[in-house]
């Protein structure tokens, strides 16, 4: 096993007046006690502790200024202090919270001072969502965090540390493509090829596509009533709980999909790159909000977070025409239901086959073929900016009427 520490950048989305306010008092107040303790040169965290201790700010953010002045004066020897040192926070300040069913989809939770806290709606770095959602799940651990303004812009940069197991260092050649396709029928479904070139031991969630769908009609009409009714508190705590039983799902069929993998020789996930998939969407209006609600990303990093523990290379390929054409002669086939694909060429020995075994085996020889690649953003995010009214985490002691709030939550 290898421990693996890594830096995290989460963005603030847009703060309003009053929390941007109260995030700059944050900022002047820390500062302020860094100047102080530093210029009073506090070589141990007890004299660190005599300076800080009268500052209005969290017992976070004072433990972490009692550890890191010590470090300037005696480790670093720093003859002064930057303008911009960030506001540090050790490991217990900040709280995650995940609302999938939200536009933006990541909160998190900064202490202000000793009783009263911000809740935060936050956007990802797209390329380490993985990590997040292993720091949300505790399958890694959060260490210190640092918020800090950039170009008018707040972020908060967060340490999380894992265990994950040494690669075999086989190479791409040796590798054992798994073809994952995620979809509405079945959750997910996984296939390779055998040393032969046939296609074998597929396998589908499609009880668990059931599940989901099912779940997220329920929440849909239910809250829909409640809040038709007023009654947003019953509505948020109800779609809450069934949010959680999709959350247990996908954990579960992510640690399946990695089992799997884990049976095959020098495996390799190969899953369909989400840059394209989103781009690639554009159904009207009801398909489209039906099938970004589908997750695409959040299971898309929970498998990837869970094989990286595992040892597992992941890759991803173009998307492009995997569920339409034929894995046998490459024919561009039809659906004529959700579940059969069917091939146009008459030359070719397939006919019908399980659509979505068939996808997940195209996605698989994308790789044998030269086509993966590491996952690539244009400059667009996982979770848009965007949206109507969200239920998100509500800061502690907040006014309503002083702030633009995105919902109700208890906290």
């Amino acid at each position: 096993m290898t421990e693996l520490t890594k830096t995290l950048e989460l963005k603030l989305v847009e703060p309003n007046a009053h929390k941007r306010g109260k995030l700059q008092e944050t900022r002047k107040a820390y500062q302020k006690a860094l100047q102080d303790a530093f210029n009073a040169r506090c070589t141990t965290q007890t004299e660190a502790n005599d300076v800080v201790v009268n500052y209005d700010l969290s017992g976070y953010a004072k433990n972490a200024l009692k550890k890191y002045v010590p470090q300037l004066i005696t480790t670093y020897n720093a003859s002064e202090l930057y303008d911009d040192h960030p506001v540090r926070f050790t490991n217990e300040g900040l709280r995650l919270d995940h609302k999938p069913e939200n536009a933006i989809e990541w909160y998190v939770k900064i202490p202000h001072h000793e009783d009263y806290h911000l809740w935060m709606p936050a956007q990802p770095n797209p390329e380490q969502r993985g990590w997040l959602e292993a720091l949300n799940a505790g399958d890694a651990t959060m260490g210190e965090s640092r918020l800090f303004e950039r170009d008018g812009t707040w972020y908060l940069h967060v340490t999380a540390t894992r265990n994950v197991e040494d690669s075999s260092g086989e190479s791409a050649e040796e590798r054992t493509p798994i073809g994952v396709d995620i979809g509405e029928a079945s959750l997910v479904t996984v296939c390779h090829r055998d040393e032969h070139g046939s296609p074998t031991a597929p396998k589908l969630w499609d009880n668990e596509g059931k599940t989901v769908r099912r779940l997220r009609k329920s929440y849909f009409t239910a809250t829909r009533r409640l809040q038709i009714r007023g009654s947003e508190r019953i509505a948020e705590s109800f779609g809450d709980d069934l949010w959680n039983q999709i959350d247990d799902v996908f954990h579960r069929v992510t640690r399946e999909v990695v089992e799997y993998a884990e049976s095959v020789e020098n495996p390799v996930l190969v899953l369909e790159d989400l840059t394209y998939i989103r781009e690639s969407m554009n159904y009207g209006d009801f398909m489209n909000r039906r099938l970004h609600g589908w997750e695409f990303a959040k299971l898309h990093a929970q498998i990837r977070y869970k094989a990286v523990e595992k040892g597992i290379p992941v890759e991803t390929v173009n998307p492009r025409n995997t569920s339409k054409e034929c894995h046998a002669c490459g024919e561009v086939g039809h659906r004529p239901r959700q579940a059969t694909f069917k091939c146009t060429n008459n030359a070719c020995w397939m006919g019908e086959y399980q659509a979505d075994v068939n996808g997940a085996i195209n996605i698989a020889d994308r790789y044998l073929s030269g086509e993966s690649h590491s996952r690539k953003h244009t400059g667009g995010n996982d979770s848009a900016e965007d949206g109507g009214r969200l239920t998100a985490p509500q800061d502690s002691q907040a006014d309503a009427t002083q702030q633009e709030t995105l919902g109700t939550y208890a906290s």
